[in-house]
């Protein structure tokens, strides 16, 4: 699996939906923090003292967009998003009513299903013309995540649970007394039994092979149970709340995987980043509120702190060495510092196919394809199988206008609800095309995908024929293309276009 983080895709620069959605997930978790924490405000009475409903405000549309935003954005997001807002009203209708009745629970499905409505109507353009290639989980077979490899993840971030789950159990230990735990007497067979049920559900577990099932069960269900209490302020409930929602997330990618997935690559990391995200927020919020408490106590004071130093020490290891190592591995040490992704590339050469490619001839080119071409014609250029080691379809990437076919993997991936032959069958026409010396052919599957410019830069000559590419000469001279543009390395063809 990819247990992908937060400052590994910044520093990777890795433009995927899962980075383009963070912010928007932080949108979407504040809003429905805010619902909860707003409750009191949302109620109106029945006439009843102890009834009142939530009002559906305008609050409701923000809610339909930050999360139906997530659905076009990053669509693993949108399904929690979804349980998170509905969890915000759970406890907002329970807080405006102060107990669950059967009309509460009309009302929670009520609006439910107005937040999930919202969130549909809100992208149905996106959700209309969207198929989904991936719709079902399946039982993980395979192997499962050691306490070592979950500790490295999520020690830092274990810390400031544990210190908060242990400061919230003593703050209900506070409460008992010899007659409240007589009054809890007649449900002492049913909690033995729970819990002979919840050990002989750790063994069968750990027989399975989840490893850290001992850990990760145990802390859910003791943030469950915990943010569960009466008379507990809101904003200690949500903590829990999130607590035990990431860390269940964690859980169930050990024994679901989504159905279609590498593996369960994409599955673990998905989910990892949005349980990266809350315990962010969770960590800020149980230190701070941890500090006042622990700084009371020298002895515990010292080890607390010992402890956060020395993971905090460790964790930082990763931003430290990493972003040096990143920067070491720069293509060209010359090149400018800039927010300009096309700088570096008169500064760097590249082997791809056992020969030299620099990159200064494709630079200058699309400099002038920014200048010179208007609107979204369709380009032709090399398909690379290898798209993470070459420089393919650096044409469109660069100038923004659509080729033929992009990165194989990805194209199908996106395309999973339609045949695997609609992609290979459009690289097998761009090798075609480049290849064939026969310029009628080349013509006809011109003609097919509607291409208006032609690139022929060194890319093209390591991958294709000469034949291949010199016929575009021969058909410049028969008068079927016209030459725009051309330096050492590249030539620019514009497609004459004919009458039919």
């Amino acid at each position: 699996p990819i247990t992908e983080f937060p400052f590994f895709t910044f520093l990777y620069g890795d433009l995927h939906a899962h980075m383009i959605s963070l912010p928007l997930q932080v949108l979407a978790l504040g809003w429905a923090v805010s619902l909860a924490l707003g409750a009191r405000d949302w109620r109106l009475g029945t006439g009843d003292k102890n009834s009142s409903f939530l009002i559906p405000h305008s609050s409701f549309l923000i809610g339909g967009i930050a999360i139906g935003v997530l659905r076009a954005t990053n669509t693993w997001d949108w399904p929690t998003y979804l349980v998170i807002g509905g969890l915000a009203i759970v406890y907002a209708v329970w807080k405006g009513n102060g107990r669950f009745s059967l009309p509460a629970l009309g009302q929670i499905i009520v609006l439910i299903s107005l937040l999930t409505g919202l969130s549909i109507l809100t992208f149905w353009p996106f959700a209309d013309n969207y198929g989904v290639g991936y719709a079902s989980f399946k039982l993980w077979p395979g192997s499962y995540t050691h306490v070592g490899n979950y500790l490295a993840i999520y020690g830092l971030f274990l810390f400031f649970i544990l210190t908060h789950l242990a400061r919230e159990f003593r703050d209900w230990t506070r409460g008992w007394s010899y007659d409240s735990l007589r009054r809890a007497e007649p449900i002492g067979i049913w909690l033995i039994i729970a819990l002979v049920g919840y050990v002989i559900g750790l063994l069968i577990l750990l027989a399975k092979g989840y490893l850290i099932a001992p850990i990760v069960l145990t802390l859910v269900i003791a943030a469950g149970l915990l943010g569960l209490r009466p008379s507990l302020p809101t904003e200690r409930r949500i903590t829990l709340i999130l607590i035990a929602a990431g860390l269940f997330l964690t859980l169930f990618v050990e024994v679901f995987v989504l159905d279609g997935d590498i593996g369960r690559m994409n599955t673990v990391f998905k989910f990892y980043m949005q349980v990266w995200l809350w315990f962010s927020v969770v960590g800020g919020v149980t230190a701070v509120s941890a500090w006042p408490t622990i700084r009371q106590k020298q002895t515990i004071r010292k080890a607390w702190q010992i402890a956060l130093i020395l993971l905090v020490a460790a964790a930082a290891l990763y931003p430290i060495l990493a972003t040096k190592a990143k920067w070491d591995i720069r293509m060209s040490k010359e090149a400018p510092h800039t927010l300009n992704g096309m700088a570096f590339m008169p500064y760097v050469e590249y082997s791809d196919n056992g020969q030299i490619v620099p990159l200064e001839f494709d630079s200058e080119a699309i400099q002038w394809m920014h200048r010179n071409i208007e609107g979204s014609p369709v380009i032709a250029e090399a398909h690379s199988g290898n798209p993470y080691r070459s420089i393919g379809n650096r044409i469109a990437m660069y100038t923004g206008l659509p080729a033929i076919v992009g990165w194989d993997w990805h194209q199908r991936q996106q395309r999973a609800v339609l045949p695997g032959t609609l992609v290979s069958s459009r690289i097998e026409d761009v090798n075609r095309l480049y290849n064939t010396a026969d310029a009628n052919e080349a013509l006809a599957l011109l003609d097919k995908y509607n291409v208006s410019y032609i690139y022929a830069g060194q890319l093209e000559w390591v991958y294709y024929s000469p034949e291949g590419l010199n016929k575009f000469d021969r058909m410049v001279e028969a008068g079927y293309l016209e030459e725009v543009y051309r330096n050492e390395g590249t030539s620019i063809y514009k497609v004459i276009k004919r009458k039919t």
